[in-house]
């Protein structure tokens, strides 16, 4: 039974997915946390965690921070979104781009987010990441920041 309501949800959204690979525009309505928003497309409000970072959790140092940040690169105006990928929890999976800008990148080098290295091996992302550790900027000012997984794991 488990098995045919997979399937059967997979035949429904396949059709939404498929027709959104090569990219959509959908104005930001709500920023949740640093890597995930509620954005108004022409079908709707769809949730979106943003594709290959990781960001602090609300409750955690630096969830804040990048919260507000996010919100001033993409709170209220349009963004396309790519589509990758649907999570567990029925977020849409997306790279974010606003005015040509990479949004990943851009939590990247402000040093808010973590390169979630294990969905994404991209250099350009590892290298942002780097940068923003060498120069201590955002929460790698913290002398020993938790990554969001880890924080997640133990509360």
């Amino acid at each position: 039974m488990k098995q045919r309501l997979k399937i059967l949800s997979l035949i429904i959204l396949f059709p939404f997915i498929a027709s959104y690979s090569q990219g959509f525009y959908g104005k930001v309505v709500k920023i949740l946390d640093g890597d995930t928003f509620d954005m108004l497309t022409e079908n709707g409000t769809i949730r979106v965690r943003i594709y290959g970072i990781d960001a602090p959790e609300k409750s955690q140092a630096f969830g804040r921070v990048s919260k507000e940040y996010l919100s001033k690169l993409i709170g209220g105006i349009s963004v396309k979104v790519l589509v990758s990928n649907k999570d567990r929890y029925g977020r849409y999976i997306c790279r974010v781009y606003s005015e040509e800008k990479d949004i990943s990148y851009e939590m990247l080098k402000a040093g808010l987010a973590w390169h979630y290295k294990r969905f994404d091996n991209s250099e350009k992302y590892s290298q942002a990441e780097k940068t923003a550790k060498t120069n201590k900027v955002g929460l790698w000012k913290d002398s020993n920041p938790i990554r969001p997984w880890q924080y997640r794991k133990k509360n």
